[in-house]
């Protein structure tokens, strides 16, 4: 795609995060995640094309509409050549139709594992988490700060439906770590979640890139939504207990 550099990283990661990884046409996983490399084998597709010939190419808007998340769909290649080379098939009415249909339904599948996962993915998590992270020994640090008030201080209002979605399902996280053989295993992965998050800070990325990269830290780095629903439990519960992210 040409003109790539002209659209964010922040706008990508809003993009693929609301697409939940998966095309929005066809639903095939794009970023995998699972890698090491965490190569993204999908496409940020514009519905109003960016440049005159381009599909759906209208004059009328500005390009910083036009390289924005709000005219982008994720799609796999195969999606993306069809809209293009189909354009009067696919306006650009149909495509915000259908992104946003896209949306709800990554939604609706995070909700839906919100309460249908158990303690099984939490431990396939939990153990990713402590072997794929060394941590030093260090005391957890707790939030004073309501949790509205520290979505504002990281300015993640983007992502507070998914942090308010994500906290319905503390107690399950809690009752997992209390649980947990290991008493000293809360304040470890307090202190995995609280150095990644560091490490990402220290890397000038800004809360939306690190809260998403968190996400997928948290998920196992697996975009099926059971894990991904789990590691949003998981983030979000060290997020509102604990140092991770700004007090």
């Amino acid at each position: 795609m040409s003109n790539k550099a002209a659209i964010s990283s922040k706008d990508q990661r809003k993009l693929h995060t609301k697409s939940g990884n998966r095309c929005a046409m066809c639903k095939t996983i794009l970023v995998e995640t699972n890698k090491d490399s965490s190569p993204c084998i999908g496409e940020n597709a514009h519905i109003y094309g960016e440049k005159t010939g381009a599909a759906r190419y209208d004059a009328s808007k500005l390009d910083s509409f036009v390289n924005s998340e709000a005219n982008l769909i994720f799609l796999c290649c195969n999606c993306h050549k069809k809209i293009d080379t189909e354009s009067e098939a696919y306006p650009a009415e149909e495509l915000f139709k259908l992104k946003e249909k896209h949306e709800k339904w990554v939604v609706e599948q995070l909700e839906q594992g919100v309460i249908s996962y158990t303690f099984a993915e939490l431990e396939v998590l939990a153990n990713y988490l402590i072997r794929s992270y060394k941590s030093t020994c260090l005391s957890p640090s707790y939030s004073l700060l309501k949790i509205d008030e520290k979505i504002k201080k990281n300015s993640l209002q983007e992502f507070q439906q998914y942090i308010t979605m994500g906290l319905s399902s503390s107690a399950i996280i809690e009752d997992y770590l209390n649980r947990h053989p290991d008493t000293s295993f809360p304040a470890k992965l307090t202190t995995i979640m609280a150095q990644k998050y560091r490490e990402l800070k220290g890397q000038n990325k800004n809360s939306d890139d690190i809260f998403s990269e968190l996400w997928d830290f948290a998920s196992g780095n697996n975009s099926e939504f059971h894990y991904k629903a789990a590691g949003l439990g998981i983030l979000t519960y060290f997020f509102e207990k604990c140092e991770v992210f700004e007090k």
